[in-house]
């Protein structure tokens, strides 16, 4: 078996190959807090592929944010923002680092009213029976 093939296979989800800016906050290895812009490649519920200026160790914890254009992010409907990850991997490439990230918690778990979507869905089939 391939490598590839296997990697593929251990995947949970489907990455998506879009580019989403992200702020990135997190601990250098003398405890002092930084903040850096960084792009993403692609995503999953799982977690993303971040091409950053900075060397991360694995194992780091870090909050990405999702910049939104709106002065009043109270404006917007219900959405997930900041995310919590943790770096798998942290591959050279060129002038830029490649950080494999790992959420917290997969997005389709994060609180974007899926249960709630889920739960009207249910009471709609309840009810029509």
């Amino acid at each position: 078996m391939s490598r590839t093939a296997s990697v593929a296979e251990r995947r949970d989800w489907d990455r998506l190959p879009i580019s989403v800016p992200f702020f990135v906050r997190g601990n250098k290895a003398d405890g002092e807090e930084f903040l850096e812009f960084a792009t993403a490649l692609n995503l999953s519920a799982g977690g993303l592929l971040l091409a950053t200026r900075r060397y991360l160790e694995p194992g780091t914890h870090l909050s990405l944010e999702i910049p939104v254009a709106l002065l009043n992010k109270a404006q917007l409907p219900r959405s997930v923002s900041v995310l919590q990850a943790t770096v798998l991997r942290c591959t050279p490439d060129r002038q830029y680092f490649l950080l494999g990230l790992q959420f917290e918690e997969p997005l389709l778990n994060q609180h974007l009213g899926l249960e709630a979507v889920k739960s009207r869905s249910a009471g709609k089939d309840s009810s029509s029976k």
